[in-house]
């Protein structure tokens, strides 16, 4: 047996440098004792289960001699949501209430509590697999064994203090995501909308969203402020990933300066020296040659030939030699 582990029945030798390391117990058990409502739908009626016990949801009334009828819709606030993936061994049925054989509340790994892992990844879990399903009558579908599916924390809008979680099963997450396109293209965020939950009168088992107003600035604050409760996160799967404030966020990291060789920057500075006095002494000969072209009077023309050739030669002379020495 390994000597580095110590068996759990040896307790007494359990090192004493355990005691009080318990930050990530905190974080594995934060959702463990959190208890919240679930309502769900089977035979187009919507059902609320709360501690064990499952409830019709009825109709509102208008009149206390209206009748007891089932809701036909729900107007719910989404007060957050998380896409997640559930594996149902034996097939998945409307209105269940059966835990799933396997689930992801990320879609990138089996959850810790999940019954019976399938794979270390949902990247590479063969139910993940498009073509992988399988209908009612075990055949072969072109869809996953692994559902897609939607986490949504919903709420009444009347007080948004009762918190529900709603699962947006996967042949009704295109409806879903079309209200969500419509509210983005009015501006309007999700959290802001009072949504409409319906039955498809026409495709059992599908779901459909209405966007049926907004709320007022006084209910949106409130709808925001619930986005990251702990039983908002508890609901949709999430964990707390609080944002550091933005003076807390650290500025990119500036780019290092270049190494400088200093023969580099000497051998640098003597090449812009010699560049300007090389300019320095062009400029030089181009204003004495100018001078010279000046046409000289009938009197002073020999005298002035003469004084041109000797100081033409002298100038050329004195310039090709600096030009030598500054080239070097």
């Amino acid at each position: 047996m390994n000597t580095a582990i110590i068996p759990f029945e040896q307790m007494a030798n359990f090192p004493v440098t355990y005691e009080g390391d318990f930050d990530l117990n905190a974080g594995a058990e934060e959702f463990a004792s959190v208890k919240f409502p679930v309502i769900s739908v089977k035979n187009a009626r919507f059902h609320v289960k709360r501690e064990g016990t499952k409830t019709l949801i009825l109709r509102p009334k208008t009149k206390p001699t209206d009748p007891d009828e089932p809701a036909s819709y729900i107007d719910m606030v989404v007060l957050n949501l998380q896409k997640s993936k559930t594996f149902y061994a034996d097939g998945w049925t409307e209105g269940s209430e059966e835990k799933p054989t396997c689930f992801s509340n990320d879609g990138t790994r089996p959850d810790a509590s999940a019954q019976d892992p399938q794979c270390a990844t949902c990247a590479l879990c063969p139910h993940n697999a498009w073509g992988s399903g399988v209908n009612d009558k075990g055949e072969a579908t072109k869809g996953k064994a692994c559902s897609d599916v939607l986490r949504l924390a919903i709420a009444s809008p009347a007080s948004l203090e009762d918190v529900f979680m709603f699962r947006v099963p996967p042949a009704s997450l295109k409806n879903f995501a079309e209200v969500s396109k419509l509210l983005s293209s009015k501006r309007v965020p999700v959290n802001a909308a009072v949504i409409r939950i319906s039955p498809d009168s026409d495709k059992t088992g599908v779901m459909t969203f209405q966007a049926i107003g907004g709320l007022d600035a006084a209910t949106y604050a409130k709808a925001s402020a619930m986005k990251g409760s702990d039983l908002v996160l508890a609901i949709t799967g999430k964990s707390h990933q609080n944002p550091a404030p933005a003076a807390q966020i650290a500025a990119p990291a500036a780019k290092p300066e270049p190494v400088v060789d200093p023969k580099e920057v000497e051998k640098k500075a003597k090449a812009e020296a010699k560049a300007k006095k090389l300019a320095a002494a062009k400029a030089a000969l181009a204003a004495a040659e100018a001078d010279e072209e000046e046409a000289p009077t009938e009197a002073a023309a020999p005298a002035a030939k003469a004084e041109k050739s000797t100081t033409t030669t002298t100038t050329s002379s004195s310039f090709d030699a600096e030009l030598a020495a500054l080239i070097g």
